[in-house]
């Protein structure tokens, strides 16, 4: 710890910086600087303090002011530093040339409010913009209050092929503001209000998603399509920052058992395991628990259906600008195509916890929606389009579709086998009677 000297302050003390501690003085001693100077009340011009003798040498090489007589002197010079007069000396560490300022008293302090109450505002508005959310799709999107077209009707006027049958939309939707319904209730409870899945993994991107939301529903029903695609790749944007930041908070968390302790709300509400010696639980898949469905299903679910209905709303502004048939096929198709990859991936991947089933869970449903609404097209759709183009859109749904949910299911059970073999061999690690090998040894 740095050794200070005291400075008792009678009348008048005079204390040399440098130019590049006029800011630092500033920001670490808080006192204002007019003029790249600080006052001191001053008695003749020095400030004489007594020492001890093992002191005198440290102070001279350190500090450089000269010293006479077991005594410091500091000779004014032009650039000087005030501080109005106090009770409590004046604190000057033996090196570094600092300054630094005592403790201010508890009658001067400033007291910082709690967590909780910083963190009030943000649950709070997740409640509104939830509110502000629901009342607009309802009002806007089904009553069409706003002034504008439901969105039933405009669905049925900006027929594509990748408008899957209205009772999928309301399906999906019912089950998206119920979950986040679910969401905003928990996190204003006391379990849930501090939860660090609120905090850092969702923070102010919902209500950026349900204000972005209620701009699209309003864009929408007043059919200004190109505002009306923008704004719909904002929600996805919001939503995917969403599911990647709660991703990121669970990864640093589990990178940090050994090191740290762990969010105890992640040990006992996210299935992430606690660190032990034999590193069993870490291989171990985990149902999920009720602070996944409350804090992380809802927006996944929300993502997985955004992002079929990106392409969608990109066809909707193709129809309405009226381009040609040929192109507003291929935007299906590759769009299509493109989530298939994207699920595919995030079906595959072998990072910690993976795979993730939601996403690719509901954009597997909005295909097989598409491909059952192009197994009896409208006649908006059969007007427009050839019955090869049809079937070609119709097939390639129902492959993405199909290949996706068999892919969720296989991979599901793999993983349950493996978790399965895994507990045979935690069990007989003690026996030596068995001996495992690993495959590259064959």
């Amino acid at each position: 710890m740095t050794d200070v000297m005291e400075i008792p302050i009678d009348d008048k003390v005079q204390v040399v910086i440098s130019d590049n501690e006029v800011d630092a003085m500033e920001e670490d001693v808080q006192v204002p600087t007019d003029d790249d100077q600080v006052q001191v009340p001053l008695e003749d011009n020095e400030v004489q303090v007594s020492i001890e003798e093992e002191l005198q040498v440290l102070i001279q090489e350190e500090l450089q002011i000269p010293i006479q007589n077991e005594q410091v002197q500091v000779p004014r010079q032009i650039r000087e530093i005030q501080i109005p007069p106090q009770n409590n000396p004046l604190q000057i560490p033996t090196y570094h040339n600092e300054v630094t300022k005592p403790p201010p008293s508890s009658s001067n302090s400033t007291t910082t409010p709690s967590k909780s109450i910083k963190r009030l505002p943000l649950n709070t508005l997740n409640v509104l913009a939830y509110i502000l959310n629901l009342s607009t799709s309802y009002l806007g999107g089904v009553s069409g209050w706003f002034g504008g077209k439901p969105n039933s009707e405009l669905s049925s006027q900006y027929q594509t092929l990748l408008t899957p049958p209205s009772s999928f939309f309301v399906y999906i939707w019912g089950i998206i503001f119920l979950f986040q319904g679910l969401f905003v209730a928990a996190q204003i409870l006391p379990w849930y209000k501090d939860h660090v899945l609120v905090q850092r993994g969702v923070n102010v991107w919902y209500g950026a998603v349900c204000l972005v939301q209620s701009i699209w529903t309003v864009a929408f029903g007043y059919e200004f399509m190109v505002t009306a695609f923008v704004f719909m790749v904002g929600i996805l944007i919001c939503l995917l920052t969403i599911v990647n930041l709660q991703w990121r908070v669970i990864s640093e968390e589990e990178r940090g058992r050994g090191e740290r302790e762990v969010d105890p709300w992640l040990l006992e509400h996210n299935a992430i395991s606690a660190f032990d010696e034999d590193h069993r639980k870490d291989t171990m898949a985990t149902p999920p628990s009720l602070a996944y469905w409350l804090l992380r299903f809802p927006f996944a679910v929300h993502a997985g259906w955004i992002a079929p209905a990106t392409p969608l709303m990109l066809s909707v502004m193709l129809v309405s600008f009226k381009v040609d048939t040929q192109v507003e096929l291929w935007t299906a198709v590759l769009g299509v195509a493109v989530l298939f990859g994207m699920c595919m991936g995030l079906l595959l991947r072998q990072d910690k916890g993976a795979p993730s089933y939601v996403i690719p869970g509901v954009v597997a449903y909005a295909c097989v929606g598409i491909m059952f609404e192009l197994g009896a097209p409208s006649d908006a759709i059969l007007g427009r389009f050839q019955e090869g183009e049809i079937s070609l859109m119709k097939n390639v749904a129902g492959f993405s579709g199909a290949t996706l949910l068999v892919t969720i299911v296989s991979r599901f059970f793999a993983i349950l086998l493996r978790d399965h073999c895994c507990r045979r061999k935690y069990d007989d690690d003690e026996d030596d009677n068995v001996i495992y090998v690993e495959a590259d040894d064959l």
